[in-house]
């Protein structure tokens, strides 16, 4: 699926308060084939959510950024759960 750089920015735009939650795709039904190439991936991702700044995960409305940095997902977790951890105790 190509989006152009105009409808990714206007996707990305979105404001969540205006979202229709019953339009939006509830992402934990989704699965995706993780045997493929990462852009093979990501194009049946965006395909399946239409939007992928603007998602719904059962009743609640989630809007998502991405970044161009190196570190992964999990990589930030982990950064995330020490933060916590050193603020907590």
């Amino acid at each position: 699926m190509y989006l152009s750089k105009e409808e990714l920015r206007k996707m990305e735009q979105m404001d969540i308060r205006e979202a229709n939650r019953d339009a939006l795709v509830d992402i934990s039904t989704i699965e995706i084939d993780m045997k493929k190439p990462v852009s093979t991936r990501v194009d049946e991702y965006v395909q399946k959510v239409r939007n992928p700044f603007l998602v719904r995960v059962g009743e609640y409305v989630v809007k998502i950024g991405y970044s161009d940095q190196a570190c992964t997902l999990n990589e930030r977790m982990k950064q995330y759960t020490k933060k916590v951890a050193e603020i907590k105790y």
